[in-house]
């Protein structure tokens, strides 16, 4: 073995191995994969690359990413952006031209990503279980405590697609244990990425005799969960007064609910407000625990309660949903629902507030809308190059005060969508080189399992380019670059290539 090759093997296991744990690690996996070229590069060793297409549209964004520089204004972020890209330089330099022995490493070094991905996810698990038992309350992305939740959620992913293709009598028992692992992280943060990434690489590993009854499944239990957070119709028939005799206000053309009972309806706001201060230290005008108006946090708690937002109902208060209140919880399912369970009322909420013509701040799926229209609003205006490498932030900065965006400033992100965002940055000659990595990574044949994990690889990273900006951080963009070059060593283009490696191997 050759010390490129051993120093490009000794990258690629730090890299993955790192991906859910250390940006330092991933980083100096980076490097020392850097160095593997250079050194093929100075002993006259560099192979010819089987996939010239693909190295040329990967290379070549980058490589557009530098021209840039030329038209942006913040020439800082601009360095910095290119530094989180590298990756998309080095790793398809590296892989495709350096002699190694890719078909004896490659399932070795899943394997290596599988472990690390689940003791990581393990980890989370256990030390959020030691702060929940310390009294400490947790958000849900707290329990991924080395990376994102969501991106954590899309590495379990491919990770069990790994296992599901490559699975044989010595994997059987951690096949078992990954998926309650898996399923249990992907609860415990709510991640919702996480949860539909596992099913559709559960459906791409399947055999097609199979994978017909889990897609017509699957497409019953989305029906389900869209009629699920979809409100339900308005109610015709509501008392117009109290039990104490002040009058009711109903917002029948409001659909919001807590727990299937309409939000603006059965309010009596003079009969709430004295019946409170008299139970609470926390006026009724002021902030709950968590920052919100006090008045709407007992309005929804009360709804949820499926009881009226009168003097009555508040006096019958308990002091424990009193203290609840306070605390900022909104719903009595807060305090017996946990999980996903809990983010599928999350997302009743905001499907309900979005069509009321609510303010999307802090909602996470109607957000995405308010990010989407910004982002098409900035490349409408920069559509050919587009706004230059360091001035995405800025230029959002400036697009949601002109569109006077009803996003609080803390709320105020990027595009959330990976094409759109190398379309903002690099118009569309960065969105054409994008979708040709994609295109030239595409596995034709599957007949192998290394081919067919391919394909699962593939579209593990372009569903997360749809709904994340996964090319836009250090673990994203990391993740994404392995699993589209990895995987398209083995595809027709690359056949050449195993055959030239086992002779430098020898």
């Amino acid at each position: 073995m050759s010390t490129s090759e051993k120093i490009l093997l000794s990258g690629l296991f730090i890299s993955v191995v790192s991906l859910a744990w250390s940006p330092f690690g991933t980083s100096l996996g980076m490097g020392l994969i850097a160095l593997s070229w250079l050194i093929s590069l100075f002993t006259r060793q560099l192979i010819t690359p089987t996939n010239k297409a693909l190295l040329a549209s990967m290379v070549g964004l980058f490589a557009w990413h530098i021209m840039g520089l030329l038209w942006t204004d913040n020439i800082p972020e601009g360095l910095a952006t290119l530094k989180i890209k590298l990756p998309l330089l080095i790793v398809p330099m590296s892989l495709l031209t350096v002699k190694w022995n890719s078909k004896l490493w490659t399932e070795r070094i899943l394997q290596a990503f599988v472990i690390s991905v689940f003791l990581a996810a393990a980890a989370g698990l256990l030390i959020g279980c030691y702060k929940t038992l310390a009294g400490i309350s947790l958000q849900p992305s707290q329990w991924s405590p080395f990376i994102s939740h969501i991106r954590m959620g899309i590495l379990l992913a491919l990770g069990w697609g790994g296992l599901l293709v490559y699975k044989s009598e010595k994997y059987r028992f951690l096949l078992f244990i990954y998926a309650i692992g898996a399923g249990l992280y992907v609860w415990q943060t709510q991640s919702v990425t996480g949860a539909g990434m596992l099913l559709i690489t559960t459906v791409l590993s399947l055999q097609k005799q199979w994978r017909f009854s889990v897609v017509a499944m699957s497409f019953v239990a989305g029906f389900w969960l869209i009629w699920t957070i979809l409100p339900g119709p308005p109610i015709t028939s509501l008392p117009s007064h109290t039990t104490w005799g002040s009058p009711y206000t109903h917002h029948v053309d409001r659909v919001l609910e807590e727990n299937g009972n309409k939000v603006w309806s059965y309010l009596a706001w003079d009969e709430m407000r004295p019946e409170w201060n008299r139970k609470s230290e926390y006026d009724f005008d002021s902030k709950d625990l968590k920052g919100q108006d006090i008045k709407y946090t007992l309005m929804r708690y009360l709804t949820s309660m499926g009881v009226a937002k009168d003097g009555l109902a508040v006096k019958n208060l308990r002091p424990k949903e009193v203290i609840a209140i306070e605390s900022g919880n909104t719903s009595i399912k807060q305090e017996i629902s946990s999980g996903l369970a809990l983010r599928l009322d999350e997302l009743r909420f905001e499907v309900g507030n979005f069509i009321d013509g609510g303010n999307p701040s802090g909602n996470s799926v109607t957000q995405r809308w308010e990010y989407f229209k910004v982002g098409i609003y900035i490349a409408k205006t920069n559509l050919l190059i587009g706004v230059g490498t360091g001035d995405l932030p800025d230029a959002f900065h400036i697009a949601y005060e002109e569109l006077e965006t009803r996003l609080s400033p803390q709320f105020r992100h990027r595009t959330h969508n990976q094409f759109l965002a190398w379309l903002i940055a690099g118009g569309v000659v960065a969105l054409l080189l994008f979708v040709l990595t994609f295109i030239f990574s595409w596995q034709k044949d599957v007949s192998t399992k290394t081919n067919r994990m391919g394909r699962i690889a593939w579209w593990v990273v372009v569903i997360s380019c749809l709904s994340e900006d996964t090319f836009e951080t250090q673990a994203g963009i990391t993740f994404a670059v392995f699993a589209i070059v990895l995987f398209s060593l083995y595809n027709r283009r690359s056949q050449s290539f195993s055959s030239g490696n086992r002779r430098a191997a020898g």
